[in-house]
């Protein structure tokens, strides 16, 4: 089992992104990127989608995507577990989101089955 928020959980993550019928459908006319940044243990990853491909890459800070959600590890751990969803944690702030918000609401569709697959990935806290 991966740890969550590492190199390992990001691959199995890519992996069941690939082999998801929903994400390959709905992403491929879809061209965009996604920064992930747990601040307190400073990973940092970028989601990029290009006309269904999916990948994720290990960055360093401040990598350009086209949008990024930063919060802390603890504030991750809820989203995944389930505990607040990802546009709530948003909200509360518990995650701080940057990008284009009227952008993402076209996206939402997508971005709600990439958090469901995130959060099937078999990992450990």
């Amino acid at each position: 089992m991966a740890k969550y928020m590492s190199d390992e959980y990001f691959s199995l993550v890519q992996s069941a992104l690939s082999q998801d019928p929903k994400w390959s459908e709905s992403t491929k006319t879809l061209k965009t990127s996604v920064a992930f940044s747990v601040t307190d243990i400073g990973q940092n990853y970028v989601l990029g989608v290009e006309n269904g491909v999916t990948t994720f890459q290990k960055v360093t800070p401040g990598t350009p995507a086209e949008f990024s959600l930063d919060g802390n590890y603890e504030s991750w751990c809820k989203v995944a577990k389930g505990e607040v969803d990802l546009q709530s944690a948003v909200l509360k702030g518990q995650l701080r989101f940057k990008g284009s918000l009227t952008k993402i609401l076209m996206y939402r569709d997508r971005f709600i089955r990439l958090a469901e697959v995130m959060r099937d990935v078999p990992k450990e806290f």
